[in-house]
C-alpha cells in the first residue's frame, strides 16, 4: 500500500514538473523570435520563415499561399530593369497573446523607398498559415502601373488603383492633380485670395495652380469627360508649381539631358492606356531618340539657352512622319532679336512667339525650367497634332480614371530622383498691397486706350499713395499733350501732378527688393518685343523670394502676356513674372525705373 502510493506520488510529481515545463515553454514563446526573409525559389520570390515551432511546414504553406501572385509578381519586376523588386514583412497581429501570437505577413512591391502591400497571410504560432482573401491584381498589370503607384507613395498619395473603375471626368483630373501638388507642398492650398467659384474649393484650387481659367466672374462647370487637354493642362501647371514652390527653381537654365526628361514626362503623362498592338495614335507616334539628337548637337550636359532649345525642338520635329512640318526659313526677318535658322522655324510654328508672349522669346536667355516645361508641353502636342493627320487615328480622346492616375504618378516618377533635402520652399514674401481697390485696366479709357499703358500705371500709383486721388486713366493722360504712347518724361509729369513722390533708381534685382523691402512699388517700361516696336510697362508692387528664383508680383495694366482673370479680378490684376526674366526686358529698353513712395 505505502508502496502503491509513493508510486503515485512520482507519477502526479512528474506530471507537475511536465506541466511546468510546458508552461515555461509557453511563457517563452520560441516564435516570438521568428523572422522572415524573401528567397529565390524556382525564379519565384517567396517568403522563409525561422523562429517557429514548425518551420518547413509553415514555409511550404507560405509557398502555396504566395506562388500565385510571386508568379505575377516576377513578370512586373522582370519589366522594370531591376527598379523593383518583392520583399516579405513579418509582424506581429493585432490581439496577439504571449500564449496564443500570431502574425501578419505582407508580400510587397519595393523600389527600395517604399513598399505597396500586394497580398498577406495571417501565421499562427505553431504550424498554421491563414491566407487573406484572395486579392484581384488585375490592377496591377505592368512595371510601369507599380512605379506610379510607388511614385505617388512617396509624395504621400496612397492610391487604391483596383478602386479606379469606369471613364474619368474633369473634375476627378482636376482632383487627383491638386492633391498630387498639395502632396508635395505638403500643405493645403491657401485659396483666401480668389473671389470666384463660390463654395466649390476644388475649383479655386484649379484656378490658383492655373489647371483651368476662368474669364470673369461666370460659374464654371466642370466637363464630363477628361480629354486630352485637360490631362496636358494639369501635368504642365503641376510640375511648375512643384518646381517653383517646393524646389525654388524656375530660374534655373535646364540641360539638355533635362529637357529630354520633360518631353519623356510629357509624353508619358498624356498618353492613355493601350492595348498591345493598339491602332491608337500614341502607339503610332513613338518616341522621337531625344538622346541621339542630344549627342549630335552635344548639348546632353550643356545649360541650353532659348535657341538652343528651338534648334531642338525643330530638330525632334523633323522626324515627324512624312506629312510633317515644313519651314519658311526666309519668313521672318523682321526678328531683330535672332538670325538663327532654328529660332525663325521655331517662331513660324508656334515653339517660340516673338510678340506678346514674353514667356517663350529673348533666344539669348537661358532656357529657365519654366519656360522649358512649356516648351516641352508645346512639342508633345504639336507633334500628337502633327500625327494625327499622318496615321489611322483612332482614339475617342477619352481617359478612364485609371489613366488620370497614372499621369499624376508620372508627374511625381519625375521628380522622384530628387533628395529629400532639395525641398526648399519659399523663404520670403513682401506684398505691398492696398486693402482697398487700386487697380487700373487701360481698356475702355477712351481714345488712346490703346496706347494708354504709362496712364494707367501712373493712375494707379496715385491711387497707391493716396487713397482719395481723384486721378483717373483720362485725368493722368490730359496732364500731357502726347496723343502718343507716353515715355518716362509724360510719365513723371503726371505723378507730379498728383503729388505722388518718386525717385528715379537703378533696376538690378538687389535695388527693386530694397524697395519693395521698404513699402515702396516700382513703376517699370519693359520690351520682350524686337526693338523697333513699342514697349509695354507694370507696377511690381511685391516679390516671393525662393532658393535660388525670385517672382515678382505685377500689376498690367494690358496683360499683354500673363493670365487673365483667373482669381476673379480684372485681366492682370495680381499677376506673377519671374525676375530675371523681367529685369531682361526692362534693362533692354530703359536705363531706370521710377520708384514710388
Amino acid at each position: 500500500m505505502k508502496t502503491s502510493q509513493a508510486f503515485i506520488w512520482r507519477i502526479l510529481l512528474a506530471a507537475v514538473v511536465a506541466a511546468a515545463a510546458v508552461s515555461l515553454s509557453a511563457c517563452t514563446v520560441p516564435w516570438q523570435e521568428a523572422s522572415v526573409k524573401t528567397v529565390t525559389v524556382s525564379g519565384l520570390s517567396l517568403p522563409e520563415v525561422s523562429g517557429f515551432f514548425r518551420n518547413d511546414d509553415i514555409n511550404d504553406a507560405l509557398a502555396d499561399c504566395f506562388a500565385p501572385y510571386a508568379q505575377q509578381m516576377q513578370t512586373v519586376t522582370d519589366a522594370s530593369d531591376g527598379k523593383l523588386s518583392v520583399v516579405y514583412t513579418m509582424k506581429l497581429a493585432a490581439g496577439s497573446s504571449d500564449a496564443n501570437a500570431k502574425y501578419r505577413m505582407s508580400m510587397n512591391l519595393t523600389d527600395g523607398k517604399e513598399n505597396l502591400e500586394v497580398a498577406s497571410a495571417v501565421v499562427s504560432g505553431w504550424n498554421t498559415v491563414a491566407p487573406n482573401e484572395e486579392q484581384d491584381l488585375s490592377w496591377l498589370s505592368s512595371a510601369d502601373v507599380a512605379e506610379t503607384a510607388l511614385a505617388l507613395r512617396h509624395v504621400g498619395m496612397d492610391i487604391d488603383f483596383a478602386d479606379l473603375q469606369g471613364s474619368a471626368d474633369e473634375r476627378f483630373t482636376v482632383e487627383t492633380f491638386v492633391k498630387l501638388y498639395e502632396a508635395f507642398a505638403g500643405k493645403e492650398l491657401d485659396v483666401s485670395d480668389i473671389t470666384v467659384g463660390g463654395d466649390d474649393a476644388l475649383y479655386k484650387k484649379a484656378l490658383k495652380l492655373g489647371i483651368i481659367y476662368a474669364y470673369g466672374a461666370g460659374e464654371y462647370e466642370f466637363d464630363s469627360q477628361s480629354y486630352v487637354g485637360q490631362v496636358e493642362n494639369a501635368s504642365e501647371a503641376v510640375m511648375r508649381a512643384v518646381e517653383r514652390d517646393v524646389y525654388g527653381r524656375q530660374s534655373e537654365t535646364v540641360t539638355g539631358q533635362e529637357w529630354a526628361d520633360m518631353i519623356r514626362t510629357f509624353y508619358m503623362t498624356i498618353s492613355p492606356s493601350e492595348a498591345e498592338d493598339s491602332p491608337y495614335l500614341w502607339s503610332a507616334m513613338g518616341e522621337v531618340d531625344v538622346d541621339a539628337i542630344l549627342e549630335d548637337t552635344g548639348m546632353k550636359d550643356q545649360p541650353l539657352t532659348r535657341r538652343d532649345g528651338a534648334e531642338l525642338v525643330v530638330r525632334m520635329m523633323q522626324k515627324g512622319p512624312k506629312y510633317g512640318m515644313k519651314y519658311r526659313d526666309n519668313g521672318l526677318n523682321f526678328i531683330d532679336d535672332s538670325d538663327s535658322i532654328w529660332v525663325r522655324r521655331a517662331v513660324t510654328h508656334g515653339f517660340m512667339n516673338y510678340y506678346g508672349d514674353s514667356v517663350l522669346f529673348a533666344p539669348d536667355e537661358g532656357l529657365t525650367v519654366t519656360n522649358a516645361i512649356a516648351n516641352a508641353r508645346t512639342y508633345v502636342m504639336t507633334r500628337f497634332n502633327d500625327w494625327s493627320y499622318a496615321v489611322n487615328y483612332v482614339w475617342d480622346g477619352n481617359y478612364s480614371q485609371s489613366d488620370v492616375v497614372l499621369a499624376a504618378g508620372r508627374v511625381a516618377r519625375y521628380f522622384d530622383s530628387r533628395p529629400e533635402e532639395d525641398k526648399q520652399f519659399e523663404v520670403k514674401t513682401v506684398i505691398n498691397d492696398r486693402d482697398y481697390d487700386w487697380f487700373f485696366s487701360q481698356k475702355n479709357t477712351g481714345d488712346y486706350s490703346g496706347v494708354n499703358c504709362m496712364p494707367s500705371i501712373a493712375t494707379m500709383a496715385s491711387h497707391w499713395y493716396d487713397q482719395n486721388s481723384t486721378a483717373t486713366v483720362k485725368k493722368m493722360r490730359a496732364t500731357s499733350g502726347s496723343t502718343e504712347g507716353w515715355t518716362a518724361y509724360e510719365l513723371r509729369g503726371g505723378l507730379d501732378a498728383y503729388k505722388v513722390p518718386y525717385q528715379v533708381e537703378n533696376h538690378d534685382l538687389a535695388s527693386i527688393t530694397k524697395a519693395l523691402d521698404e513699402g515702396k512699388i516700382i513703376l517699370a517700361q519693359y520690351s520682350d518685343r524686337p526693338y523697333e516696336m513699342t514697349g509695354h510697362c507694370y507696377v511690381i508692387y511685391g516679390y516671393r523670394q525662393f532658393k535660388n528664383s525670385t517672382t515678382f508680383i505685377i500689376n498690367d495694366s494690358d496683360s499683354l502676356s500673363y493670365r487673365a482673370e483667373i482669381f476673379g479680378r480684372q485681366a492682370g490684376n495680381g499677376d506673377e513674372l519671374e525676375a530675371n526674366f523681367s529685369l531682361w526686358s526692362i534693362q533692354r529698353f530703359v536705363s531706370d525705373v521710377t520708384v514710388i513712395g
